[in-house]
């Protein structure tokens, strides 16, 4: 019977190690178990340390300030109005004479009108000086030149290049009101130009009242081709607006409907 028991037992433990060897086979299960855990342990390890320096980056660049230079932002553009030809082509052709000169001019309430605009001249600590009138008028047939010394005749014109004719009106003296004034007339159509520059009126000081733009600047503004055009085509400083006009020194000899 015991033959017939081991012949059984044989067909069941077969492929088990012997009983010598089963000791050395839990070692090394136990050995490989280990291994398996350690590599494990090492990779959780590696990939909390690459995590930890991910937030320790994202941190940095959020909560510290940023050192590396930026190139300027432009800021909002200036609420000031800027001479150009767009905004006023009139206050475009004279502003670069008084901006030469260090000096600021800008509109002038009642600052414009049909056919005339009226501007006020301040110097580089905001004084002010003076005043720019400029008005358009239509001649179409001729003009006479005044002459102030002698009412009634006409005076001689000077040339100027693309055929306008003027004259130079200056006046120097009189310490209430100095003025300087140039009447100009476009041959080709007769559309006349009046420029005027004052200084202050009531200093009783010919430097503190001198015009903020000489008499060759003046006249340089209304032998400017450019200025007759500056005005809307139908702007003249005549008909039922005409009592608006700037009073010049010198007032041009045209009908007044």
């Amino acid at each position: 019977m015991s033959v017939q028991l081991g012949k059984l037992l044989e067909h069941v433990l077969d492929g088990e190690p012997a009983l010598g060897d089963e000791v050395d086979e839990v070692f090394r299960r136990a050995d490989r178990l280990r291994r398996r855990r350690t590599r494990a342990l090492i990779a959780a390890g590696a990939a909390a340390a690459v995590t930890i320096a991910a937030a320790g980056y994202l941190l940095t660049t959020t909560l510290l300030p940023d050192t590396t230079e930026r190139a300027p932002v432009a800021g909002p553009p200036s609420a000031v109005p800027v001479p150009s030809a767009i905004a006023d082509p009139v206050l475009a052709i004279v502003a670069p004479l008084v901006d030469d000169q260090g000096m600021h001019i800008f509109p002038r309430p009642p600052e414009r009108g049909n056919g005339w605009r009226q501007y006020s001249v301040v110097d580089e600590e905001g004084k002010p000086r003076g005043t720019v009138e400029i008005a358009v008028y239509p001649a179409p047939e001729d003009l006479c030149f005044p002459v102030l010394a002698a009412p009634g005749k006409c005076a001689r014109t000077e040339w100027a290049p693309r055929g306008i004719e003027y004259v130079r009106y200056d006046d120097d003296q009189d310490l209430d009101w100095q003025v300087h004034q140039t009447i100009a007339r476009r041959i080709s159509d007769g559309r006349t130009v009046a420029v005027m520059a004052t200084g202050e009126r009531g200093t009783d000081d010919a430097d503190a009242g001198k015009p903020a733009l000489t008499g060759a600047q003046v006249e340089e503004i209304a032998t400017d081709p450019r200025l007759a055009g500056a005005f809307g085509p139908n702007e003249t400083c005549t008909g039922p607006s005409s009592g608006a006009c700037p009073v010049f020194r010198v007032p041009v000899p045209v009908e007044i409907d």
